[in-house]
């Protein structure tokens, strides 16, 4: 057992956040109407490329964008009365699976005015599995664990959201996770959401911090615990229990570390290699994006998708509309962003035309769904540019993936387009005093 020493509880310096909060909130709220940043002019605005079209980079809408108005409300009363909760869900492969450019979008979204920390939201111990863990929060486990992924198609497992699971028959098993006070943005909590298998089965699940565990909920239906603390803290403890002869096995879905702060909690999920069949694999998605209840869901899905010789188009198709049926289904008020993928090579040694064929595709299912589509591939240059962002040290050498400044690109890129049409909803709301 590792849980005893573990977990930390923060000074009584967080009582006081929310009175501090609010006296920033105030003074900023005096300058709100004439600080915000002009066209042309963002306070991220990435460094400058020949091959980047800069021009180009924004949100683009096919239909009505209703509920992107909504979206955007919800970041008004977060900047203008310090109130509510922005939550997202960012769903990918393995560009999202390492936390890189969606940890970007996050910091940007929740520095950009004063007091929009609303919690570091969703995370998974994926060292469990023996897969690439975030570098913004620590792991560490004891017992014997197995594991399946939402690409593992040989194996049959019930999986959640996350696409990923762990598992373990072993009644001393427990793991840790504590997030980085090294990192450019601070995040502790005081509200623990675990997404678990709990039946009769399954052993009692025991979570721990050295604070003190104020209420206890449970939602069956949707799968999850969900833990109240008497103060915030950066890490918790889980373990296991085998309360009577019945009981044989744990399974553990992922958790949100979230707070009672407003703000935007950015909930990034991503699995090395996922394709869209990958996630209409996750039998549990439906449930816990109740759960969650996200306002925007981005999805950043192709890139393994498409990278075959003889890529299939309508099957594509077919695949992303079937996801995107069981997400509205779920979330029917969310704001929906399409991702193109990057332009990549295949094998390493072959320029691919797929992602022109994903483009189109997501065009039209964005026309069908009303979702708003960001066309990095085009942004990034279109075909053949990630030759332009290897050779300034933007991509690694496989042609698929980025480099660490890279992905920091990436992720400036994204927030900009975001900026943007947020001015657009500040813009119409001008326009409509006038």
């Amino acid at each position: 057992m590792i849980c005893n020493s573990e977990c930390i509880v923060l000074t009584d310096f967080c009582k006081m956040r929310k009175g501090v909060r609010l006296i920033l909130i105030i003074i900023y709220q005096v300058f709100a109407f004439t600080s915000f940043p002009q066209a042309n002019d963002y306070p991220y605005l990435a460094e400058s490329y020949d091959f980047i079209r800069y021009d180009l980079n924004r949100f683009n809408f096919y239909g009505n964008d209703t509920n992107y108005t909504h979206l955007h409300q919800l970041y008004d009363d977060l900047i203008l009365k310090g109130e509510g909760k922005m939550k997202i869900v960012h769903i990918g492969g393995s560009h999202i699976q390492a936390d890189i450019y969606s940890n970007r979008m996050r910091k940007r979204l929740q520095t950009f005015h004063p007091g929009m920390n609303g919690g570091r939201g969703f995370v998974f111990p994926y060292s469990i599995a023996g897969t690439t863990n975030p570098s913004n929060y620590y792991v560490r486990y004891s017992g014997e664990w197995e594991s399946c992924r939402n690409v593992e198609t040989k194996k049959q497992c019930v999986l959640g959201l996350s696409g990923i699971l762990v598992a373990t028959h072993d009644t001393t098993a427990s793991f840790s996770i504590k997030l980085s006070d090294r990192a450019d943005t601070y995040y502790d909590f005081n509200i623990i959401r675990i997404f678990y298998e709990n039946d009769s089965a399954s052993f009692n699940l025991e979570a721990s911090t050295s604070c003190n565990i104020m209420e206890v909920i449970e939602n069956k239906e949707l799968g999850y615990r969900l833990y109240k603390l008497d103060r915030y803290t950066d890490s918790v403890c889980l373990s296991v229990k085998k309360t009577n002869s019945f009981q044989d096995h744990f399974i553990f879905y992922g958790m949100s570390l979230e707070t009672e702060d407003p703000g935007v909690v950015y909930h990034s999920i991503g699995i090395n290699g996922a394709k869209l069949t990958s996630y209409l694999r996750c039998n549990l998605l439906e449930e816990h994006l109740k759960a969650l209840e996200p306002d925007w869901i981005i999805l950043s899905i192709g890139t393994n998708d498409a990278n075959y010789r003889y890529f299939k188009p309508e099957e594509y198709k077919q695949h992303y509309d079937s996801l995107i049926s069981i997400i509205t289904r779920a979330i029917p008020g969310a704001a929906i962003l399409l991702t193109v993928p990057n332009d990549s090579y295949l094998y390493r040694r072959y320029v691919n035309r797929n992602t022109e064929e994903v483009k189109k595709v997501i065009e039209e299912i964005a026309v069908n769904y009303n979702c708003g589509v960001w066309d990095f591939y085009t942004i990034m240059g279109g075909l053949n540019s990630i030759v332009a962002w290897q050779h300034f040290n933007l991509a690694a050498r496989d042609r698929i993936h980025f480099t660490v400044s890279g992905y920091l690109l990436m992720g400036d890129l994204f927030f900009d387009a975001f900026l943007k049409s947020y001015e657009d909803h500040l813009d119409m709301k001008k326009a409509d005093l006038e």
